[in-house]
């Protein structure tokens, strides 16, 4: 079977997106970030409201690491938020400033972590070095301590060529926060909205792989039931699948995850992500069913099935060689179509807050509970956006109506 590009294509959409699942996330993104994304005081050294990288900023984000070593970087009109220093060592910072002045900071012992910003020994130096250039306590709630260094007299920013020596006893990492950090900036926690994103992304993907698969799972067995038996249980499944069909899912599935769930801290519902799935797929399978058991009345009645039969084969022979045939590339075709659908439901259900995880509803409903789109951080809604259009894509190129040859025929 030969893949025309379209196809490949498609392909090439689909594995890119669902990388976010089937990756560890330790592979995407620092494990450490991924598992304190929820746990604001590790993100205080970061940060706040940052661009992300690849958009133009007064200030990039720098990162070096080793035993005594220097930065240079210039300072143009936006000066660096933080100096944040990472490792098990004992460091000494010292600043030269393009007016010829010094600033001296430490030695103060670094285990695991610490800024200039949080450490009270540099920010105290920050501070005393501050106000011999004019900038008393009433200036502390302008400014952070890191950029009291780069300012000069009168409340102006002392532009121009800065080097950090760094000096410490065995490997350090320093990073100098800017107004940009990552690939999708920091929100007003500090916290890297890309590991957000990937962390919403991956829960998404999972619990709707999870749906999709229950649906085609489901809907095969009831509509093979109903469609090729005759007795009274396959004329009662056939009405449940008729009647699912004509359910909208969307308010029903609010209504029984409220009723199936529990009130957690900060008043968010808890339900376990089995019973979730298994909500949201009874509610889907309907339509699905009941194509199936439509397939399978069909098929039942042609001769090779009759002729089938009258050899002696079985009822499951008969389903699995005769009827499964033309049921099971329909069911790949109607998942292709579903599980885009199902990843948009599950973004909807968390957008309301009606599912625990974290998922792209409730990343962009973080965003528009911190202003984000008011601020002008678009980014932060067009992340997922855009993934979840580019998922859809993706299966919408490998999509074939039954008159042309492709990859579900």
């Amino acid at each position: 079977m030969r893949l025309d590009r379209k196809e490949k294509a498609g392909i090439a959409l689909i594995l890119l997106v669902m990388l976010l699942a089937v990756l560890p996330v330790g592979v995407i993104v620092p494990a450490e970030k991924a598992a304190s994304w929820n746990y604001l005081p590790y993100w205080n050294d970061y940060p706040r409201n940052a661009r992300p990288i690849w958009l133009s900023s007064g200030f990039r984000t720098l990162e070096s690491a080793g035993t005594n070593f220097s930065m240079t970087f210039a300072v143009d009109g936006i000066v660096p938020g933080n100096v944040m220093i990472e490792g098990n060592s004992t460091v000494r910072l010292v600043i030269h400033r393009p007016d010829g002045l010094s600033v001296v900071l430490g030695p103060v012992k670094v285990d695991e972590r610490t800024s200039i910003n949080s450490n009270p020994t540099l920010a105290t130096g920050a501070y005393d070095f501050a106000e011999s250039l004019g900038y008393g306590p009433e200036s502390r709630p302008l400014f952070t301590p890191t950029q009291l260094l780069f300012m000069g007299y009168g409340g102006e920013v002392l532009e121009g060529r800065y080097t950090l020596e760094v000096e410490s006893s065995s490997p350090v990492a320093v990073t100098v926060f800017g107004d940009s950090y990552g690939l999708l900036g920091t929100d007003s926690y500090g916290r890297d909205l890309w590991v957000g994103f990937v962390l919403a992304g991956r829960s998404t993907l999972l619990v709707s792989l999870e749906v999709s698969l229950l649906v085609i799972i489901i809907g095969l067995l009831l509509g093979l039931f109903a469609g090729y038996y005759r007795s009274r249980l396959a004329i009662l499944l056939e009405s449940l699948l008729n009647s699912l069909g004509a359910l909208p899912v969307l308010p029903l599935a609010m209504l029984m995850i409220f009723s199936f769930s529990t009130t957690g801290i900060a008043m968010t519902r808890e339900i376990k992500t089995e019973t979730l799935s298994l909500i949201l797929a009874l509610l889907l399978a309907g339509k699905f069913g009941s194509a199936v058991r439509g397939f399978v009345v069909q098929e039942k009645v042609k001769e090779h099935v009759a002729a089938a039969r009258a050899l002696g084969a079985g009822d499951l022979h008969i389903l699995r060689r005769h009827i499964l045939k033309p049921v099971i590339p329909y069911a790949l075709s109607h998942f292709s179509l579903l599980f885009p659908k199902v990843v948009a439901l599950v973004a909807i259900l968390g957008f309301f807050n009606m599912i625990p995880s974290d998922n792209w509803g409730s990343f962009i409903l973080e965003g528009l509970n911190q202003n984000a789109l008011y601020a002008g951080r678009w980014w932060w809604f067009l992340a997922p956006v855009v993934t979840m259009v580019l998922l859809s894509v993706g299966f919408a190129l490998l999509w074939e109506d039954e008159t042309s040859e492709g990859v579900l025929a």
